[in-house]
């Protein structure tokens, strides 16, 4: 049997340097969320995803998004209908 969404975000929450998971639908609705990840950007986030399609609309799999700054780094991946995006601390 497949595990709950929950418990992925939990695998992911278990890495080396994650401090939060955001997972959407496609229409930016928030399907679940931990730690710092606000669910209140799931339709900010999303529509990073729709503008990277469009400028590499080619691309397979499709592009991994990453925003930085000095405080963290947000890693952005669309598959299929799902979105998600994961809070991680600079290495």
């Amino acid at each position: 049997m497949e595990k709950s969404l929950d418990s992925h975000l939990d695998d992911i929450m278990s890495e080396h340097g994650v401090i939060g998971v955001l997972c959407s639908d496609q229409q930016g609705l928030a399907l679940s969320a931990k730690g710092t990840a606000n669910p209140m950007y799931a339709g900010h986030i999303c529509s990073l995803v729709e503008n990277a399609k469009k400028l590499y609309p080619d691309t397979e799999p499709q592009p991994v998004i990453c925003l930085e700054s000095d405080a963290c780094n947000l890693l952005v991946r669309s598959e299929g209908n799902v979105t998600v995006a994961i809070h991680k601390v600079p290495s």
